[in-house]
């Protein structure tokens, strides 16, 4: 581990449609937000470091690094949001039942971007590498890790750092989980958690994304990032809108 913490900074492709649903919504007519939760994220490097190295104990110990670790997210310039009408096969017992829903999909016009910042940068940069999925199961994904400061005025903020309402007018606004700071390996371990222990290690907060909507139809959305009226690159940056 280092003495100082390292931005790790991560580009998240979709290799199509990506859909991260809202919590707390229907499962039979899910809303999607167009970045994942935080909780989300950092859950989904936690299980790929236990699916590639097939040791749990392995996750424990990434779960301890990256569970508090100040956290920012960053759309890409322009994300269309679309809602379908679907037919699924839901499985039952040893048999699967028809059932319809409607659920919004994400198109991507590029990467999402992540920066963690962290006390063993090399360990978390490789588990992003290892991430293949984010979201619904078919949300398939390739991960690119480097090193870099966060340009806070393109990144997810929370509706608490604003006093100002016309700073979010016109600003989607999403609920999204975070990991409590004193969350257990155990309440969220993927393969024997309960979904009471891992409601416990989560929290709900506010969020506010840096896009605004370009052009609209029947169903569908196209948002187009517009930064922040702030500092961007190359301040000081203690802490994360997560974390």
């Amino acid at each position: 581990m280092t003495s100082t913490p390292v931005w790790v900074r991560a580009e998240i492709e979709y290799a199509a449609f990506g859909s991260y649903r809202v919590p707390d919504s229907s499962p039979s007519y899910a809303l999607c937000s167009p970045l994942p939760s935080p909780a989300a994220l950092r859950l989904a490097l936690v299980d790929a470091v236990i699916r590639h190295t097939g040791s749990v104990e392995e996750g424990r110990r990434l779960f301890e690094l990256v569970k508090a670790a100040p956290l920012w997210l960053a759309p890409p310039s322009r994300i269309a949001v679309m809602r379908f009408f679907l037919k699924r096969l839901k499985p039952r017992g040893r048999e699967t039942l028809e059932s319809t829903g409607s659920r919004e999909y994400c198109h991507f016009g590029g990467p999402v971007t992540v920066w963690m910042s962290v006390q063993a940068p090399e360990a978390v940069a490789r588990a992003f590498s290892w991430l293949r999925r984010l979201g619904t199961t078919d949300s398939v994904i390739t991960c690119l890790p480097g090193t870099g400061n966060p340009d806070l005025s393109l990144c997810m903020r929370t509706m608490a750092e604003f006093s100002d309402d016309a700073a979010v007018r016109g600003r989607p606004v999403y609920t999204l989980h975070d990991l409590r700071p004193e969350a257990r390996f155990e309440q969220v371990d993927p393969w024997s958690a309960s979904p009471r222990e891992a409601a416990g290690a989560v929290e709900k907060r506010i969020y506010v994304l840096p896009l605004v909507r370009e052009r609209a139809g029947q169903n569908w959305v196209i948002y187009r990032r517009e930064p922040w009226p702030m500092p961007g690159v190359g301040e000081e940056v203690s802490g994360g809108c997560c974390g």
